[in-house]
């Protein structure tokens, strides 16, 4: 049997509440889907998002002001290139893949891994996180 490698994106997707079976087997097996074309200036913009905050933290005590009320940064974590971030999970033979925008480490030794978003928000998205979490971690820029 051949090890189940997946991203942490689409096995989060698998825990949400509107997920569906077929959309999630299309995006895995179909080569390119015309709806789903990203355009290459939301790279950009994320590639920025993610250079502004390293500076910042860089040059100042603690995290800049959206990501404050998440608590006391102390440290951020550069991530690992995605040929590096995963982990096996060898009871279910699942490669677990992917790579975070950011690692911020607090005053009290916790971390928060980061994934910006670039979108205009919209009440549907609320589905997209589940709300123990979202509850936690609602960030506002």
């Amino acid at each position: 049997m051949t090890q189940l490698r997946i991203s942490a994106k689409d096995l989060g997707a698998l825990r949400l509440p509107g997920f569906c079976p077929r959309c999630f087997w299309l995006k895995r097996h179909a080569k390119r889907l015309p709806f789903q074309i990203f355009p290459g200036i939301f790279s950009s913009i994320d590639s920025y998002t993610k250079k502004v905050v390293h500076a910042w933290m860089d040059g100042h005590d603690g995290a800049p002001f959206g990501l404050q009320q998440l608590g006391e940064v102390t440290n951020y974590i550069d991530p690992p290139h995605h040929s590096r971030f995963m982990m096996e999970v060898l009871e279910y033979d699942i490669l677990l893949t992917g790579a975070p925008d950011g690692i911020l480490q607090f005053a009290d030794e916790t971390i928060a891994v980061i994934d910006y978003k670039t979108a205009k928000f919209t009440p549907a998205q609320d589905d997209d996180v589940p709300p123990q979490i979202r509850s936690k971690f609602e960030v506002s820029v």
